[in-house]
């Protein structure tokens, strides 16, 4: 895992909490999405994803967050998704990107964040794998005609890169 960088969390049946503490990037976000992916198999579930503490997100990372936002809306079991505490570089990035029009941005708070707790994870499995990266810029291709043109060229050389 990235020094500094920490995804502390914590799920009830109703949310999953996250936490984002410095980067997230392709080279710890593997765990959060393993989480994420496990998480969504819940009913009606409200994902909170706290960035007060992120200093920077990578666009494997905020795939990530597309992939899941998406498969909530795909879902019939409902759910949503707020992104919080965004700022600076960070929102602009969610806003440039169209992904606010997916996800809920707010300044709320995480109620209870003595309930957080650290994301297990080992550094062999902390770093995604290229099926995941792409994926995550399929995601974003996907979301809007202004991400097709900038992600177009990643996902093609991925797609290319998978069928050697």
């Amino acid at each position: 895992m990235e020094s500094g960088t920490n995804f502390k969390v914590h799920s009830t049946p109703e949310r999953s909490f996250v936490k984002v503490i410095g980067k997230a990037s392709y080279l710890n976000c593997e765990p959060i999405r393993k989480f994420l992916d496990e998480q969504s198999k819940e009913r009606d579930k409200r994902y909170v994803i706290d960035f007060s503490e992120c200093t920077s997100m990578d666009s494997t990372f905020m795939g990530i967050l597309v992939s899941t936002a998406l498969k909530i809306r795909q879902s019939a079991q409902g759910g949503s998704i707020a992104l919080l505490n965004l700022r600076g570089r960070n929102l602009d990035t969610i806003c440039n990107l169209g992904i606010h029009q997916i996800a809920e941005i707010s300044s709320e708070n995480i109620a209870n964040e003595a309930q957080l707790e650290d994301l297990l994870h080992s550094s062999d499995n902390s770093i995604a794998n290229s099926e995941t990266i792409y994926r995550a810029h399929k995601a974003l291709m996907n979301l809007n005609d202004k991400n097709l043109k900038v992600f177009s060229d990643v996902v093609n050389y991925l797609e290319q890169k998978n069928q050697e």
